[in-house]
Parts: structure tokens; C-alpha cells; sequence
């Protein structure tokens, strides 16, 4: 005798098929297009990608492309939400996980972001290359998501270096200036095709980092 609850139809109401319910398989599909996405704007670029391509890549018809996402734009917004998120948490475990000296600390963080760059140049060109120039929305989404990075930056520069206390300088607006000139070294090493060492490219932001940290508390100690 056939149990009905633990059978698995195929319709539209929610219920589940092939043990998923609606709800878990929409999920899926979309994680699928997010794949697809990183894969493909790595490789041909938001311009050079289209709808078809990235169905061909998830392994998923349009209808289900447009099941998740309006168009190639939201895709692409959601790929770069989801390099961001990945970067982000790399780098905060790097940290957290590095010996507690300030430079080897700052060290380890700047090692995660820069070998993500070298080795995933899909991610890099996603995040440092494609990113510009789509639209208004994406331009704002960049910018909403530097600014957030840099809030976590600041709170995690400040168990590491001292920045801006009673040294006249403001500890948000040398942050910025860090996550900056990290980003176009980085924009820089990629356009030239990694041509300098991966190692010459972590000190020399590190460089940066410790200067900073220097001026800052040269500024303190002035009468």
C-alpha cells in the first residue's frame, strides 16, 4: 500500500519532487545561475556573456533563468554580491587566524585577497574589471559594497594598527584610502598580467598599511 506523504509529485504548488520541495529546487537553479555567472563573466565579460551562454553553463533552460533573475544585470549584480561576501570572509578568518603582530596580521589579510586575485583571475576581473560601466544601479551597488568593505577594514584595522587616534587624522578617511589603494594595486597587477611576484605585491600594499600606521602615531605623540 502506497504512503501519499511520501510520494513526490511534480506540480506547481509547493510540493516536493525528487525529495526537494518548489521552494529548495527555485534555490538551487538559482545557485546554479550564480556558478554559471562567475564562470562566464570571468571568461567573456558582462558584454561578451549572453542569456544563452549562461544557461548553456548552468545546464538550465531561459525559463528558469528568468524564474530567478530579470536579466543579465541582476545576475551579474548577485555574482558580484556573492565574490564580495566569499572575499570578505577569507580575509576576516585569514585575520583572525594570523599570529597576533600587527604586521603579520595585516600580512595574512592582504595574502588572501591578493592570491584570490592570482589565482581565480575570473573573480579578479569580475570584481576590479567588469564591475564598472554597466549602469547607474551597478555603479551604486560598487559603491555601497567598497563602503561596507571599508567599515569592516576599519573595525579590523583598529585591533591592528592605530589609525587616527589623537594624531589629527580621521580613522574612516584612512581607511578608504587603504581599501583605495589596495583595490588599484591590485587593479594594476592584473592588467599587467601578474607581472611582478605575488610576494612583491603583498609587501608593497603592506608598505602602505605600516606608513600609514607610522604617520598616525608620529601624529600622537605631538604635543
Amino acid at each position: 500500500m502506497s504512503n501519499a506523504s511520501s510520494s513526490s509529485p511534480a506540480d506547481g504548488n509547493g510540493r516536493a519532487y525528487g525529495g526537494r520541495s518548489l521552494d529548495e529546487r527555485r534555490s538551487r537553479r538559482r545557485a546554479q545561475f550564480i556558478d554559471a555567472g562567475i564562470a562566464v563573466y570571468g571568461r567573456d565579460g558582462f558584454r561578451g556573456a549572453t542569456v544563452k551562454s549562461l544557461c548553456r553553463a548552468a545546464g538550465l533552460t531561459e525559463r528558469y533563468f528568468y524564474e530567478s533573475f530579470a536579466n543579465s544585470e541582476a545576475l551579474f549584480a548577485e555574482v558580484y554580491r556573492t565574490l564580495v561576501q566569499r572575499l570578505e570572509e577569507n580575509v576576516v578568518a585569514a585575520i583572525d587566524n594570523a599570529p597576533s603582530d600587527a604586521e603579520a596580521t595585516a600580512r595574512a589579510g592582504l595574502r588572501v585577497f591578493f592570491e584570490t586575485m592570482y589565482h581565480q583571475p575570473g573573480t579578479a576581473r569580475i570584481l576590479l574589471i567588469e564591475i564598472f560601466g554597466i549602469s547607474g544601479e551597478i555603479d551604486r551597488l560598487y559603491r555601497e559594497t567598497t563602503q561596507n568593505f571599508t567599515r569592516t577594514l576599519q573595525a579590523l584595522v583598529s585591533n591592528i594598527f592605530v589609525l587616527g587616534e589623537d594624531s589629527g587624522t580621521d580613522a574612516g578617511v584612512l581607511s578608504t584610502g587603504l581599501v583605495g589603494s589596495t583595490i588599484h594595486i591590485a587593479m594594476y597587477w592584473t592588467l599587467n598580467r601578474y607581472s611582478e611576484p605575488l610576494d612583491v605585491i603583498v609587501e608593497s600594499a603592506l608598505a602602505l598599511y605600516v606608513a600609514m600606521a607610522r604617520q598616525a602615531d608620529q601624529g600622537s605623540d605631538r604635543p
